[in-house]
């Protein structure tokens, strides 16, 4: 996995020594088994999309909405309580869908409603027609294979990037510190989801994030090279700059259980992330 930023790299306990003893609480371990594929048509849908191609696009399945300039990475993702997020990596849509035969027929929480129907289904592909007033789209899409049976675990849910969503004013130490927190915890459930699957490549690209990812640590990016997408998640510029500063400060201040024994090192990074999460 590459890493496209670059800034001061704090490793999270790699020696034992400097770690500290860990309570050994089952529930607050993440363990995990790895999660069958389901078999039903409903469960088999609930997973992450990517849209590989596409003819007669909107312009928003090429574009960012709240962006200008910059390339949507078009995807959907239907989710186990009947939710769906069209765009997971841009500007997030929301609906809710019923799934009936091969048709889908979506809601936007907007009110706009669209069908998807399943034209083609190929091993973890399928090809949709989605219709959405007078406009009709092919996409030609992908799934990766990493389930959520428990909604409120996927980190594509409301509640989970309720943080990706700008506020509409500048907000307190403490509004920032739990837009934070959330953050980390989306990127928690990520990491959880994929070490639970036969999917072990986290995607990363188009998500907002202050993080760069290391077998064994983890980078906060260099302010002058910090993602604009995560810049936009916050009221202005000069927040962003604030709240990049406090989880360094917090990564820098306090320590953290690099499990040792885990060989699976999504399930390391999981496990330490919670711990900042508990500990902001």
């Amino acid at each position: 996995m590459t890493n496209r930023y670059f800034g001061y790299l704090i490793f999270m306990c790699m020696l034992a020594a400097g770690c500290g003893t860990q309570d050994q609480h089952n529930d607050d371990k993440i363990i995990g088994e790895k999660i069958a594929a389901p078999k039903d048509p409903f469960h088999k849908l609930c997973q992450y999309w990517e849209v590989t191609d596409a003819e007669s696009p909107t312009y928003r399945d090429i574009y960012d909405n709240q962006m200008q300039g910059i390339y949507n990475y078009p995807g959907i993702i239907f989710m186990t309580d009947s939710t769906f997020l069209e765009d997971p990596r841009a500007t997030m849509r929301y609906g809710k869908f019923t799934l009936k035969g091969k048709v889908i027929n979506a809601e936007f929480d907007d009110g706009k409603k669209a069908t998807y129907t399943i034209e083609d289904v190929q091993a973890d592909t399928m090809k949709l027609r989605r219709e959405e007033k007078d406009h009709t789209t092919i996409l030609y899409v992908a799934g990766d294979r990493v389930f959520w049976p428990d909604a409120s675990t996927n980190p594509y849910n409301k509640i989970n990037s309720k943080w990706r969503i700008k506020p509409s004013k500048a907000e307190s130490v403490e509004e920032l510190n739990e837009r934070l927190k959330q953050c980390v915890r989306f990127y928690q459930y990520l990491f959880i989801g994929h070490s639970e699957s036969d999917n072990s490549k986290v995607d990363f690209l188009g998500l907002p994030t202050c993080f760069n990812w290391y077998q064994g640590g983890i980078t906060v990016q260099n302010e002058k090279r910090l993602d604009k997408k995560w810049i936009n998640c916050f009221y202005s510029e000069e927040q962003a700059l604030q709240a990049r500063q406090m989880i360094e400060d917090d990564l820098v201040s306090k320590k953290y259980n690099w499990d040792t024994t885990q060989t699976n090192w999504l399930k390391q990074t999981a496990d330490v992330l919670k711990q900042i999460h508990d500990k902001m």
